[in-house]
C-alpha cells in the first residue's frame, strides 16, 4: 500500500537535482556585471527561496484561523 507513493518519492528525490542543477556560472556572472539578466534571474530567485516559507506557513496559519473561528462561531449559535 506505501510502496508506490515510496518508490514514487525515491525516484522523485534521485532525479530532480540532475534535472534542475543550477548553472555554477550565475555567481560569476553575477560578480563581473550586477545588471545582466542572469544575475536579475538570480537575485530573483533568491528572493523567491526567501519568500516561499514564510507563504507556505502563513497560508497554513490562516486556515487553521479561518477553521478555529468558524468552529467558534458554530459552537456559540447552538
Amino acid at each position: 500500500m506505501y510502496l508506490i507513493p515510496v518508490a514514487l518519492f525515491l525516484i522523485v528525490f534521485l532525479i530532480i537535482p540532475d534535472i534542475a542543477s543550477a548553472c555554477p556560472n550565475c555567481k560569476e556572472a553575477y560578480v563581473d556585471d550586477g545588471q545582466s539578466s542572469v544575475s536579475s534571474g538570480f537575485n530573483n530567485s533568491i528572493l523567491f527561496m526567501m519568500a516561499v516559507p514564510f507563504l507556505v506557513v502563513g497560508t497554513f496559519a490562516l486556515r487553521l484561523w479561518f477553521a478555529q473561528r468558524k468552529r467558534d462561531g458554530d459552537s456559540l449559535s447552538t
